[in-house]
């Protein structure tokens, strides 16, 4: 069988929950570093963001949740990452927006922030990168450093905040997913959902892997380590089945919780107001615009939630102190998106670029 490509690099947020999803469903996938050969996915109306992958048969697709969503149609029901059960479903977009739309700030900005992690990482990028533009690895990173040192404002990161990110945001983070995540579970269960393999990008390419983050989630979340691990090395797992939706541990409402502590809250203003500030802890807060995409995914959801509400999953998202941001703004719903189409949405920017 013909193999994927993905264009993308290792240490891409996006492009390792793409692998990871690729791996964990035994589809034979071959990096491209870097933006090579992107002709067919811009006249298909690609906008730049990474991963970008061929099909075997040659069709670009982006946007790692809705590739993932499109492949799992054909993936065999003891492998698909959507749970049938309507709850279930709605937890894991849940988690699974929250971790693409939230963490890749303190993620990139914590590369970028700090000397080992900058070090490390920007040599990394670099050595990929040259693969694909021919020029010296000294100077493509420079080069990077620069761009992305430069657009971290545009996250809400700065030299005076990101130790509150990482404090505030991050480690908590990882201490209730590594209550969660303790004896080999997974975020709904026994089995992989989406959100797994969201979480799984933002640690494989920069929490687990960047060394100053590391030390970090060593110390607060080796459970969440021992998970970036496992899917890793999917072939060597022994998976089992999803949770009883009227029976969730009390671990997965601390993790869906964090959601309401700064994303949640955020996310309802800024989509309506344009920008709105987040209250980091320690006094200190950082003022987020919103984004055409951040908008249109918060539509999404929205209709996620009408679709799936249920006096049930309404008592699950109480009990986690979230169900306001949803059940009070079912006004801004749009549309669920029609997964069978082709994975080309309009628009997988999270944020303007440079």
């Amino acid at each position: 069988m013909a193999p994927f490509l993905v264009h993308g690099l290792t240490r891409s947020y996006f492009t390792r929950k793409v692998t990871g999803y690729l791996d964990y469903t035994d589809r034979p996938w071959r990096l491209e570093p870097g933006f090579r050969d992107h002709t067919v996915a811009i006249d298909a109306g690609w906008n730049g963001g990474i991963p970008v992958v061929c099909t075997p048969d040659g069709v670009p697709m982006w946007d790692s949740t809705t590739i993932i969503e499109h492949l799992d149609l054909a993936t065999p029901a003891e492998r698909s990452v959507l749970p049938e059960d309507t709850t279930l479903r709605f937890l894991a977009y849940l988690l699974d927006d929250f971790s693409d739309e939230w963490f890749y700030r303190p993620a990139v900005g914590s590369r970028w922030s700090y000397r080992s992690n900058t070090e490390t990482a920007g040599w990394q990028i670099a050595e990929e990168l040259s693969v694909a533009v021919g020029l010296p690895a000294a100077l493509v990173r420079s080069g990077v450093v620069e761009t992305m040192t430069a657009s971290l404002p545009r996250l809400g990161v700065s030299s005076a905040n990101i130790d509150t990110w990482m404090g505030q945001v991050v480690i908590p983070w990882f201490v209730a997913l590594d209550k969660h995540l303790a004896d080999g579970r997974c975020l709904l269960g026994d089995r992989p959902c989406v959100a797994d393999l969201a979480v799984f990008g933002a640690n494989v390419a920069h929490f687990v892997g960047d060394p100053y983050c590391r030390d970090i989630i060593d110390e607060h979340g080796p459970a969440v380590v021992a998970h970036t691990h496992r899917f890793q090395l999917p072939h060597h797992q022994q998976w089992g089945e999803w949770f009883d939706p009227h029976d969730l541990p009390d671990s997965l409402i601390d993790v869906i919780a964090e959601a309401g502590r700064h994303y949640l809250p955020w996310v309802t203003r800024a989509t309506v107001d344009g920008s709105a500030t987040v209250e980091l802890g320690d006094g200190i807060t950082a003022e987020l615009e919103s984004t055409p995409f951040l908008d249109a995914a918060r539509g999404v959801m929205l209709a996620r939630y009408v679709e799936a509400r249920s006096p049930r999953l309404d008592a699950i998202l109480e009990r986690a102190g979230v169900r306001s941001f949803f059940a009070d703004h079912i006004d801004q719903a749009t549309a669920v998106p029609d997964a069978t189409s082709r994975a080309q949405p309009r628009d997988n920017r999270p944020y303007a670029v440079n």
